[in-house]
């Protein structure tokens, strides 16, 4: 079948053949996956016509009203795959005679009566594809460009997906809606909807997963073919619920809507003395320290915070900032985030004020109102964003916003979360269905926070943080968000915080120290690119090697594990382990008993010298006996780097050196490596 230039591509990208697939020159696969794509879409084509209006209705799932132009827009890409291989006519729905069996799908009807002329791919897609039922789909892992992991989150069963142009817009913890089949062991999303559902939706998920167990029964595909409406209902309730405006609260769970309110007031210097008790985390001295003063000593202009004491959704937060007042002159400002802030506040200040503060009126503008007002201001004004990435830039703000996400991503672990069914995170990761919602919702934080240039180091930090302390951390080794090539420099802190992780898990201070040092190492090093590849990779390599030099596969060892062990600790494979392990070593010329990188007492082992006889003794012996030498000990150089995987040089001349030590038949040689 001939593709036109401006069709869309048969591969199933949703972009045109020309800019697509048009003079690609196709791998095997790839051919593969074309030709099956344009039998489905010839298939389409014969049926295109034939009972379309009964179709829509049950793809739907029967509303009371036909569906409106911008749905079946929306979802077509859906819904002819359903409509072909998984609609089938029931006589009691269809107002018409069709040229099919009851029980079959268009699909099956074609290929019955087509059979001469379908060739053995085409029957198998037909096979293969035939009344598979709609799921969701978690990715797992992503290769852009190639394809990547998908998991049912349903049936829990996992596809090696070959996916061109999708897997270059999605990231692990996305989830697809769609089927997936498998035809000659080449995993295929066959139809998907347009829209990537965050992680954060993932918990609604798990909840219909929990109903359709009805227990401890495993959800097969007869199970999600039975409920396959109900599925469907699912993601179009989620699609609506991610194209509906966010809703945004403050802290109290009140709507956000900014007010101002304004007074005229008698005297700056009376208002803020009735006023300044509104702030509960700076004292009256401290505010009139900040505030412009006239000749006089007297207030001019002031701002004065209104806040309480204690926090109701975070424990771990002091205060809560309420709003903001600006006394200057003689008027007074008073901007809050919601209506029933603002209702208290005039409540408070008619209390404090009395006559001294006449109400003049409350400016009202919710979110859109400041958003077109910022579009309008065009793009020469100075915005907002351009303050933010000035402020930004100066390292003690960094720091400080670093703090305040701290404490919030602290406290949030012992909040009351609507999307966990109410329970707290540190409550929920007590079941399997609880802790598989709240690694979604950090991953989804994390992704968000990832995108903000001035939030992504600090939120990341904060969000690992809450990981280690919910036992999460093979969840994000798993599946880590692969840092930019170009910035070697989070790559590198990324893959240090893994192997700290490991570390507070397998390893005492000291070997992960030496661990982090050699980390650090291979990131100076040119001939070990640490920014290219895998982070759980390098981190588990790492480790391998400071374990392997060190002796800690040996069960006798105080510090002992198994290479297994770190391998599942970092999700990796332990061939792949090993091989970048050697690779570390060699090329940062580290061996057995290394100063550098070893034990000390393992060092000192392997710190050997000969003795006039021929005999080879290590330092610790030398200690352990008393033998003395001529000076207080040994030439720092004297001393002996030996391994049985470092290659020796030639041995030095009998006689020591004669600067540094006298003629003495106690005295050792120096055996060079």
């Amino acid at each position: 079948m001939k593709h036109g230039r401006n069709a869309p591509c048969p591969c199933g990208s949703g972009k045109k053949y020309k800019k697509c697939c048009l003079g690609a020159t196709p791998a095997p696969v790839d051919l593969l996956y074309r030709r099956l794509s344009e039998t489905h879409n010839r298939a389409v084509e014969l049926f295109e016509e034939t009972a379309v209006a009964v179709a829509m209705a049950e793809f739907s799932v029967w509303p009371d009203e036909a569906p409106e132009e911008d749905f079946i827009e929306q979802h077509q890409q859906l819904f002819w795959p359903w409509f072909f291989f998984n609609w089938i006519n029931d006589p009691e729905d269809t107002p018409f005679d069709l040229n099919w069996p009851a029980d079959q799908t268009i699909a099956e009807f074609y290929a019955a009566s087509q059979k001469d002329r379908l060739d053995s791919m085409e029957r198998k897609l037909i096979e293969a594809h035939s009344r598979q039922p709609f799921s969701f789909f978690e990715v797992i892992d992503c290769r852009p460009g190639k394809g990547f992991l998908l998991k049912d989150i349903f049936t829990g069963e996992q596809t090696d997906v070959l996916e061109r142009s999708g897997s270059e817009s999605t990231h692990p913890g996305n989830i697809l809606f769609g089927q997936v089949i498998k035809i000659d062991h080449v995993g295929m999303l066959i139809s998907s909807g347009q829209f990537l559902i965050p992680p954060r939706l993932k918990p609604e998920l798990i909840q219909f997963r929990k109903w359709l167990k009805q227990g401890k029964r495993p959800i097969t595909t007869d199970i999600l073919d039975e409920y396959d409406c109900e599925i469907r209902e699912i993601y179009f309730d989620l699609v609506e619920t991610l194209q509906r405006p966010a809703e945004l609260f403050n802290t109290d769970g009140d709507p956000l809507i900014f007010h101002t309110l304004y007074y005229k007031i008698e005297s700056s210097e009376l208002a803020f003395e009735r006023l300044h008790t509104l702030c509960s985390t700076d004292t009256a001295d401290r505010l009139r320290s900040e505030a412009k003063l006239d000749a006089k000593g007297h207030i001019l202009r002031v701002e004065i915070p209104w806040s309480r004491k204690g926090h109701k959704r975070s424990k771990a937060l002091e205060n809560t900032l309420l709003g903001h007042l600006v006394i200057d002159g003689h008027t007074l400002t008073v901007e809050v985030n919601s209506a029933q802030r603002a209702e208290v506040a005039r409540e408070k200040i008619e209390r404090l004020m009395g006559n001294a503060a006449i109400y003049k009126t409350t400016e009202i503008r919710s979110l859109e109102a400041l958003s077109s007002k910022r579009n309008a201001a065009g793009p020469d004004s100075k915005t907002d964003a351009q303050d933010q990435n000035a402020l930004m830039q100066d390292p003690e703000m960094r720091r400080h916003i670093g703090e305040m996400l701290a404490v919030h991503w602290q406290g949030w672990v012992d909040q009351n979360i609507p999307a966990l069914d109410g329970e707290t995170p540190r409550q929920a990761v007590k079941t399997t269905d609880g802790r598989e919602g709240v690694v979604a919702l950090l991953l989804d934080a994390e992704l968000h926070m990832a995108a903000d240039p001035h939030m992504s180091e600090a939120g990341v930090n904060a969000i690992n943080k809450v990981r280690r302390e919910l036992g999460l951390e093979r969840n994000l080794i798993k599946n880590p968000k692969k840092a930019p090539s170009e910035d070697k420099a989070r790559q590198l802190a990324a893959i240090q915080e893994m192997i700290q992780a490991f570390g507070r898990k397998k390893l005492n201070d000291m070997y992960t120290d030496l661990a982090l040092k050699l980390c650090e190492k291979i990131g100076r090093m040119r001939k070990l690119s640490i920014q290219r590849g895998r982070q759980e990779i390098w981190a588990a390599a790492i480790v391998y090697a400071i374990a392997r030099i060190n002796f800690l596969f040996d069960p006798t060892n105080e510090v002992y594990f198994t290479a297994d062990e770190i391998c599942d600790f970092f999700g990796t494979k332990k061939s792949t382990v090993g091989n970048k392990a050697g690779q570390i070593l060699k090329t940062c010329d580290v061996w057995i008993g290394d100063p550098e990188f070893s034990n000390p007492k393992i060092a000192e082992m392997f710190t050997l010298y000969e003795t006039p006889e021929g005999f080879i003794i290590p330092a610790s012996l030398l200690r352990d006996q008393k033998i003395t030498f001529d000076s207080a000990e040994p030439d720092a150089s004297s001393k002996t780097k030996t391994s049985p995987n470092h290659p020796k040089q030639k041995k030095s001349d009998a006689s020591p050196n004669k600067e540094s030590h006298s003629t003495d038949d106690r005295q050792l040689k120096l055996f060079d490596d």
